[in-house]
């Protein structure tokens, strides 16, 4: 029985996704599903996955929907999941080939803890080559939230999680949108489940020149609600106050900007607007969002 989905999200990415299908037919444990979700591609990115199906090497489903963004893909994926993990894999990065084994036998470990929402682990970056884990190494359990602020971790993380948990924290959807941060969901199973840490060795990625870091500007000002939505997040869940009441001030500064009704989560209170309208004179928020 297949305990883990490989779920890779892509969009016109054939160039690149040869990459992944290489590092998981390569994986020696092969007891696995990989999810591609295409969010209406328009190069051959269905040929390829046809061809690579025709292999049978590894089990490769295979979803195309009209372009509406990643966050929607990723909801597609866990609504059509039919394994209790889900593993979440870029659609430019790829797996060392021994990680689907390990995390097969790690996932028995959480399988039964209620309060373990998942597995998150280490990315090492393949043109830096930087390994950053400043977890420490009596910490075998924390929330993603308790990884960055608590324990000052620094880089990206491999994510899996249990798919009933994801199928709660589903991306909400907003017209004429097409991106939302991930923290608007991950923020609120950290603040209900600790995850499990893994700091093998186990996934790679780059950053490419078409991707949502490098064009991050681009991308909150296509989407300014989703982007609201992340601020919004973080100022509610940060473990810190100094951090909540930062948050706060970026989400009211995007809001007026961007004339965005604040949401009643979100108390927005005098002295708040009263530093905002400063922030706006002399023109300084714009830094926050470079």
């Amino acid at each position: 029985m297949k305990l883990i989905t490989v779920f890779t999200p892509t969009y016109n990415r054939a160039y690149i996704l040869g990459q992944a299908y290489e590092s998981l037919k390569n994986q020696t444990d092969k007891n696995f599903t990989w999810l591609i979700v295409d969010d209406g591609s328009n190069d051959n990115t269905e040929e390829l996955v046809k061809k690579w199906n025709q292999e049978c090497i590894i089990e490769i489903k295979y979803i195309k929907e009209e372009n509406q963004g990643k966050h929607v893909a990723h909801n597609t994926a866990i609504l059509n999941c039919k394994t209790q993990f889900f593993l979440i894999l870029d659609s430019d990065d790829f797996l060392a080939n021994n990680a689907i084994e390990i995390l097969n036998k790690e996932v028995i470990k959480i399988m039964n803890k209620p309060n373990i929402s998942g597995i998150i682990g280490n990315k090492y970056n393949i043109e830096s080559k930087e390994k950053v884990d400043k977890i420490p190494k009596q910490i075998q359990y924390a929330s993603g939230l308790e990884l960055y602020q608590k324990y000052h971790f620094k880089g990206d993380t491999l994510r899996l999680y249990k798919t009933s948990i994801l199928k709660e924290n589903l991306f909400p959807v907003i017209q004429n949108e097409k991106f939302i941060y991930e923290n608007v969901i991950f923020d609120v199973i950290d603040s209900k489940y600790r995850m499990f840490i893994n700091r093998d060795e186990l996934y790679y990625y780059k950053y490419l020149n078409d991707g949502y870091t490098k064009n991050g500007n681009k991308v909150k000002k296509q989407n300014p609600i989703g982007y609201a939505m992340s601020l919004k997040s973080s100022a509610i869940y940060s473990l810190k106050q100094i951090e909540k009441l930062k948050y706060k001030i970026l989400y009211a500064i995007w809001c007026r900007r961007y004339k965005i009704k604040f949401d009643n989560d979100i108390k927005i209170g005098k002295l708040i607007l009263i530093i905002v309208k400063i922030f706006e004179k002399i023109k300084f928020p714009k830094f926050f969002f470079e």
